[in-house]
């Protein structure tokens, strides 16, 4: 079987987030038999550095949009990269690496997919604008999840027959341990051994509705206040929301000895081991690591209504869902699951096993393997068009991606 070779376009990689995650996820992942994965990212950072040092290509971009001159310099290179390296297909993330996609799959008549991650929240209107205009020449998108294919529907930015879901994947290996020493890990953070532990892992912006999960934090302490409260992530200096804004706010409500924080971390499976419940309380989201990242670790886990949440939260089976910026709703389903250790017990070895029914990396990979291989296949046999919702590749790719 011949090598088919991937060109991924992407605006971001800096430091691991969901994108981020995913690309390295495939890179590492992918069957090296089957396929050659290359990277090529607008603004990189220690992610791209390491990832090259492990021996992944990684090619650095010129900042600048695509009618920029570095936009054309941009232009120019990949187009030499894609004929050097015999590209047979483009996979894009992001909204301007969605367009460099574009264009250079005309130049090089070859295949353009994107890959939409989020709910199109921040996109800006040149953008929205543009997909309007130009979302049915892409030959198809992958959603993250039926929720953000429905979202592209409803904005009409691509044809519903060309969105084809793939939910993200956990390593299942590498959570849900029992050798960890709780009590140490909990000292070495400044918590209590016998102090239950609320967490939530994401980078401090607004849209993650951290607010939320520290007003929710108070309610909770006025009753409990043995209950300490995690929140792990980057700082991304967003006004209003960076670690002085919160721990101020978490002052100001009481709770600043029961709340801590810790910076981005390489040892997550460790720390969720100690949680007694995981949290999302995002305001928007596409389809959560972080949520997989819990189950996988046999922890019950608390999300809020949004985006892809609903599809990996079973809720009453692996957890509890609650509207968004509601700290009232958010405290009385983590407290249903503090004070009841069945629920919590139930609820932790049901998510385990739904992430290894569901949500695994194998999975993941599996699909991803699979999508590109009969996209590719297609083109090359008969040059069908994805026009409709009948033709033999979306029939094959919904009967093997559906088991």
């Amino acid at each position: 079987m011949e090598k088919q070779n991937i060109l991924i376009i992407t605006e971001v990689f800096e430091v691991m987030a969901g994108s981020e995650r995913n690309i390295t996820q495939i890179m590492t992942g992918i069957d090296k038999e089957r396929f050659q994965v290359y990277v090529a990212c607008i603004r990189s950072g220690k992610l791209a550095e390491s990832m090259r040092e492990q021996g992944y290509p990684v090619f650095d971009l010129r900042k600048g949009g695509i009618y920029t001159a570095n936009g054309l310099k941009n232009v120019i290179f990949l187009r030499n990269l894609i004929r050097e390296k015999g590209i047979s297909l483009i996979v894009t993330y992001h909204e301007a690496s969605d367009f460099y996609g574009l264009a250079l799959a005309k130049i090089c008549n070859i295949l353009v997919i994107s890959s939409r991650r989020d709910m199109g929240y921040k996109t800006r209107l040149r953008y929205k604008i543009a997909y309007k205009l130009l979302g049915r020449f892409f030959d198809a998108e992958i959603a993250v999840c039926q929720a953000v294919k429905q979202e592209m529907i409803n904005l009409g930015w691509f044809p519903a027959q060309r969105i084809f879901p793939i939910y993200n994947g956990v390593d299942l290996s590498e959570y849900g341990r029992t050798t960890y020493n709780i009590d140490s890990i909990k000292r070495n953070i400044g918590i209590e051994p016998n102090n239950r532990v609320v967490g939530l892992i994401a980078n401090l912006r607004k849209i993650k509705g951290l607010q939320t999960f520290i007003q929710a934090a108070s309610l909770i302490c006025g009753k409990h206040s043995d209950v300490a409260f995690l929140i792990i992530g980057a700082n991304m200096n967003e006004p209003g929301c960076t670690r002085a804004d919160l721990q101020l706010l978490a002052k100001r409500l009481n709770v600043d000895s029961n709340v801590h924080f810790l910076k981005t971390r390489s040892d997550i499976p460790e720390l969720i081991s100690i949680f007694d419940i995981g949290v999302v309380a995002s305001l928007s989201e596409g389809f959560s690591n972080t949520i997989l990242e819990y189950m996988a670790s046999s922890k019950p886990v608390v999300a809020t209504t949004v985006g892809g949440n609903p599809e990996a939260v079973f809720h009453g089976e692996t957890g509890l869902l609650v509207p968004p910026g509601d700290p009232q709703a958010l405290s009385a389903a983590i407290l249903s699951i503090l004070e009841n250790k069945d629920v919590a017990s139930r609820f932790g070895m049901t998510a385990r096993k739904k992430a290894e029914e569901m949500f695994s990396l194998a999975i993941m990979i599996k699909k991803y393997e699979h999508f590109f291989g009969q996209i590719i296949l297609n083109k090359k046999n008969s040059s069908l068009a994805f026009c409709s919702p009948s033709c033999k590749f979306v029939d094959m790719f919904k009967k093997n991606t559906d088991k």
